[in-house]
């Protein structure tokens, strides 16, 4: 009686474990790979840094958790003051030319400010698969509460080519909550939900973040269907008080897209 019953349990196991893709499961590439980080610090017009030194290395710790999946870190090789108050408030053209002025080659390089004259409610801002630019190029991020792993590794999975869980465009996704074109709309990922933010919304109209950061909003994609997305997606543009993981699909990703530019550059 007990083979009996512990052989009906194994393949009730076995069924619902293939019925949620358990026994398909890939486990995740492994890169191995140490990045080098150049974190330019810039000088505010008080004569104070504006990121705090000891508060970067304790985040970037954090944030090598976060890629620990596919054996990725980052290791702030160098730390260099700009000495130019200038640069405390940033707006776009000053942005592109820090990244000509002080960019290194080989190396990912983060640049740490008082705040941005363009947008002031970025907490970064990186180019969509910016490891491939071998010229200039490197991440922008903002001082106070956005000294965070996680809008650091948000900008970090955009600069490895991760689009956000929305898409690309202005609009709203056209991606439908069944999935059927989860590889064509949105971020073309298909672990990953549907997720109808616009860019320019106001972020508490779709996620409360003192409710436990429930998914509040009502949209509905086009075929009628109530959105849930994974408001915890590293790559989406809710609070970052809500985020906690990349997906598995945003993780092969980012190795595939480091595979075919990167390792002749870092």
């Amino acid at each position: 009686m007990n083979f009996i019953k512990s052989t009906v349990v194994y393949f009730l196991f076995l069924a619902l474990s293939i019925n949620t893709g358990f026994a398909q499961k890939k486990s995740l590439p492994c890169l191995d790979k140490e990045f080098s980080v150049v974190a330019n610090v810039v000088m505010t017009e008080a004569d104070t840094l504006a990121a705090n030194v000891d508060s970067i290395y304790a985040v970037m710790a954090r944030v090598n958790e976060l890629f620990a999946p596919i054996c990725v870190s980052f290791n702030i090789c160098q730390l260099d003051t700009i000495e130019n108050f200038r640069y405390d408030s940033v707006t776009v053209e000053e942005w592109d030319e820090m990244q000509v002025v002080y960019h290194q080659q080989r190396k990912i390089n983060l640049f740490w400010v008082n705040q941005f004259d363009f947008d002031n409610t970025l907490c970064g801002v990186s180019e969509l698969g910016g490891i491939a630019n071998t010229e200039n190029g490197g991440i922008l991020m903002m001082s106070g509460p956005c000294v965070n792993e996680y809008a650091i590794a948000h900008e970090l999975g955009r600069f490895f080519g991760v689009p956000y869980t929305f898409g690309e465009g202005e609009d709203q996704s056209a991606e439908l909550v069944r999935g059927e074109n989860c590889a064509t709309e949105g971020d073309n990922l298909c672990d990953t939900p549907a997720d109808p933010y616009v860019l320019g919304d106001e972020i508490s109209s779709y996620v409360q973040v003192m409710n436990n950061c429930r998914f509040v909003n009502n949209k509905r994609d086009n075929a009628g269907d109530w959105y849930t997305p994974h408001v915890g997606n590293i790559m989406s543009f809710y609070q970052d008080e809500c985020k906690c993981d990349f997906s598995d699909e945003q993780y092969r990703l980012m190795v595939a897209n480091y595979l075919a530019t990167g390792p002749r550059l870092y």
